[in-house]
């Protein structure tokens, strides 16, 4: 009733309105007022927000007062006049900026306050104010320019932090380059609190880029890591510069740094090369004009210049002088393309990480140990981080310090020798067979194996694992320690650590062993009791944290695997070998936690063997030699183990399985076990994989020009998963349970351009039997009736078409299910409901009830239960 008053007489009702305003102001602007007139004043402001809201009219006469209220003396008036035309501005709806333009150059003019809290407090205001309402940023970004300059470090580190939230990188494009600079200036400030922040703004706007705007990357290498003679200034500089970031930042940069070099031949010879690194730019036809242009007019002398500006073997000096020449060369005729091969220079020249950062970083690395974490031990965790991913991704810019490292390792200061032993682990594996030790390094790094840590002998086995020889000089080494493999060994840990090494890189060495080790494992190490923990026996702790018998375990299945990896395109071994070790590996996944509690073991373990067993077989099944290792029955029991009880075994299971189909090393039937996780009582983990299937259908359709068949083509491997899942049946609570399942997979890959071809699959299925069990082909026909339910119904309720699909479908038959003889037996199947009638009914029901936004409780029940397995 008020509002229909508000509408029907809003000149009357506004002169009231303009009154009560002002004389709620007019009493707090005296000197005398009191606190509890500023809070009727507070009040009166929130009524203006809801006004605002409903009758923005009424507020015709109110808004020029808040402009009055942003110009007097009392600095909690001030202020609170500022924000309340903030968050007016703000609103995505509003259009106050527009009718009243004094105002807002009035607001605009307060980021010039004397507070420096009124100053500090405008700038978080803009952050809304900037995303809702674009047509305001100019004029913002001017603001900010000025504010970066700001006399107070606290304005100055509040605009930095704001540029950071606006989260700039969604328009790249448009992004004001000046404005960026202005920040990467802040890297300089004279205040640590701005440098900071200014450091942490310019990552942001890296992390949450896909592509590497040039205008950035060029800022990055001007202003915050700009070329510096000085090897150890330049070292602290990148150093510093990381310590800034936030962890998913500094895998950002890390990202930037390690953009493999390609060789010259690459670059000029391959079209297809060409068109993939232009498509890592944001002008990709404008790279590629420049990549070709430059292939067309390529002379001798450039040619030689590109191969130096890109040699991981030049020192920093010389790799900035080469570069610098072939832009000056590129210049001279081909002006045009020197912007874009200084941002592909940028990124391909060895600048941000050059070798002669190598002697600086292992400098910078060595730490005494000690109690409290100071500024010099965090760069020196930085530092060792940094010579890691030098050593795994350019491990050729050791070749010159490769006898400084063995000499750390040859100190007997083992805490020093730990980060070498890891570079020259790396370093190995990068010279595979080429690396040839002395004999007293080969008799240090064997030492290590044998007396060492976990982890050194680990290392220590990958390094000799990668020698030159390594067959003939470790033989007897290996001969030992397989006679070694005894449960009550002192060593047992570290001695399997360096097997599983050898087994990987030097699997010729354990060959003739390979039989005994094998026995040891199953019989014996697999066998063997692990007493519960003291405490609490729960089904997950880390690693490090289990028992040793458990980490014996969990190290001496790594080295079976390791062994099949190793001989993945070898005779070897017999086949007797690897059949064996895929026995193992099945029956790690019956090990449950229920059983391990009920016999006083220790759960957390038979957790890490479910998960190991069941990542090496995906692993594993990769590799042609072992594919027929993985029939159908195999796969769908893999499945299970998105379904394990233990959260830890579930999550990582379903990571491993979405990376490998994002990289595309898994095959995509994979897809169809991701759709098992629908009754996942973890929403953060049911979101991650609905999200994952959901992004790899716009990016399949975007590759494929609107293909996505491989996931559409998924739902015939989940009827068939579905059909043989050990809860399966026809009783209404199970049924339930399956539809959970259609739902999920419905939610996450139909749209009205496939809703058609879906419902197609399902008849398709209905008119075939099972190849795998044809005794359970009713089980498919029933799911198939509830999936056709399920789609037309999703069809009705978002008004999609549903008409006849006139492709061509393949179920995969030879291997899943083959089409029935036509006639009598097709026409039959195909008539038949198999559906219960009275779950048809409660599914009509539940539709109805949908339809008009009420949801039964039969529904809701089932939505939120989870199969146990």
């Amino acid at each position: 009733m008020a509002l229909d008053i508000c509408y029907a007489c809003p000149n009357i009702i506004q002169r009231r309105v303009c009154q009560y305003f002002s004389d709620a102001l007019i009493t707090v602007s005296s000197s005398e007022s009191s606190v509890e007139e500023f809070e009727d004043l507070k009040k009166a402001h929130q009524l203006i927000l809801k006004i605002n809201a409903t009758t923005s009219d009424l507020l015709l006469n109110v808004l020029p007062l808040l402009q009055e209220e942003m110009r007097v003396d009392q600095i909690n008036v001030r202020q609170l006049a500022t924000e309340m035309m903030g968050q007016l501005f703000a609103d995505p709806t509003s259009t106050v900026a527009e009718k009243y333009p004094l105002i807002w150059k009035t607001w605009l003019g307060r980021r010039d306050d004397k507070s420096i809290a009124l100053r500090t407090k405008w700038l978080e205001m803009c952050v809304d104010i900037y995303k809702n309402h674009r047509e305001s940023i100019p004029e913002l970004i001017e603001c900010f320019k000025e504010k970066l300059s700001d006399p107070d470090d606290k304005v100055r580190s509040t605009a930095c932090k704001v540029l950071g939230e606006i989260e700039m990188e969604n328009d790249l494009k448009s992004l004001d380059i000046q404005l960026l600079k202005s920040v990467a200036e802040r890297t300089k400030d004279k205040k640590s609190s701005v440098r900071s922040v200014a450091m942490n703004t310019i990552g942001s706007i890296y992390q949450n880029s896909y592509v590497f705007s040039m205008n950035l990357e060029s800022t990055l290498h001007k202003f915050i890591l700009p070329e510096i003679e000085n090897d150890a200034e330049r070292t602290e500089r990148l150093i510093t510069m990381i310590e800034s970031l936030e962890e998913k930042q500094k895998l950002a940069f890390t990202d930037h740094m390690n953009n493999a070099n390609q060789s010259e031949h690459e670059v000029l010879r391959s079209d297809e090369f060409m068109k993939y690194l232009a498509a890592q730019f944001p002008d990709k036809a404008r790279t590629l004009n420049a990549l070709r242009s430059f292939l067309n007019r390529k002379s001798d002398k450039d040619i030689k210049l590109l191969k130096a500006c890109i040699d991981l073997d030049r020192d920093y000096k010389r790799v900035c002088a080469a570069k610098t020449k072939l832009l000056a060369s590129l210049n001279e005729d081909q002006s045009a393309i020197v912007e874009i091969f200084q941002a592909l220079l940028n990124r391909a020249c060895p600048l941000l990480l050059n070798k002669t950062n190598v002697p600086q970083l292992l400098k910078l690395s060595k730490v005494t140990k000690g109690r409290r974490r100071t500024v010099s031990t965090q760069k020196a965790v930085l530092a060792q981080e940094l010579l890691k991913e030098i050593s795994i991704t350019y491990p050729t810019m050791y070749n010159s310090f490769t006898k400084d490292i063995i000499a750390e390792i040859m100190n007997d200061n083992d805490s020093a020798a730990d980060e070498s032993l890891e570079i020259l682990a790396e370093i190995s594996k990068a010279k595979n067979g080429l690396v040839n030790y002395k004999p007293d390094v080969s008799e240090r790094l064997m030492s290590y194996i044998a007396n060492g840590s976990t982890i050194q002998a680990e290392h220590a086995a990958t390094a000799l694992g990668n020698m030159k020889n390594a067959g003939v000089v470790l033989a007897d080494l290996a001969a030992n320690m397989c006679d070694e493999l005894l449960l009550d060994s002192s060593n047992l840990l570290a001695n399997l650590t360096g097997l599983a090494q050898f087994a990987l890189y030097a699997p010729d060495l354990i060959t003739p062993s390979i039989d005994s080790i094998i026995r040891f494992i199953e019989s014996d190490l697999l066998q063997a009791e692990t007493s519960e923990p003291e405490e609490r026996n729960n089904d997950w702790c880390v690693y490090e944290d289990l028992p040793e018998l458990s980490q014996q375990k969990i190290i001496g299945v790594r080295l079976l695997v390791n062994y099949l990896i190793a001989c993945k395109e070898r005779v070897e071994p017999e086949e007797y070998i690897s059949n064996k070790i895929f026995t193992i590996l099945w029956d790690l996944l019956d090990r449950s936690c229920d059983a391990a509690i009920t016999d006083g073991t220790c759960a957390a373990e038979t957790s890490h063997l479910r998960l190991g067993g069941s990542q090496a077989i995906v692993s594993l099944t990769t590799y042609a030699k072992y594919t027929n290792e993985l029939t159908v029955p195999k796969f769908e029991r893999l499945g299970i183990t998105l379904q394990d009880t233990c959260f830890y075994v579930r999550s990582e299971f379903a990571e491993s399985l979405m990376k490998g189909l994002q990289t595309e090393q898994i095959h995509p039937r994979y897809y169809a076990l991701l759709f098992l996780c629908a009754h996942e009582p973890e929403e953060v983990l049911l979101k991650q994989v609905k999200s994952f299937i959901q992004k790899r259908i716009s990016a399949m359709m975007n590759v494929k020009g609107g293909e996505s068949s491989v996931l559409d083509s998924s739902l015939v491997r989940l009827i068939h998963i579905l059909a043989h899942h050990p809860d399966f049946s026809v009783a209404t609570e199970d049924l339930d349970i399956s539809a959970q399942y259609i739902r999920f997979y419905l939610s996450c890959v139909a749209n009205p351009d496939n809703a058609s071809f879906l419902y197609h699959i399902v008849q398709k299925i209905k008119l075939s039997k099972d190849m795998v069990s044809p005794e359970l082909s009713q089980n498919s026909y029933v799911l198939c009736d509830l999936a056709g339910v399920l789609i037309k119904n999703k069809c009705k309720d978002a008004a999609w078409p549903l008409v006849a699909f006139e492709g061509h479908v393949s179920l995969q038959s030879s291997r899943l299910y083959r089409t029935l003889p036509t006639g009598t037996i097709q026409t039959e199947t195909i008539k038949k409901s198999y559906l219960p009638t009275e779950y048809v009914q409660q599914l009509e029901k539940e539709h109805g009830h949908k339809a008009g936004d009420k949801r039964s409780k039969s529904s809701v029940s089932a939505t939120n239960k989870r199969v146990k397995v």
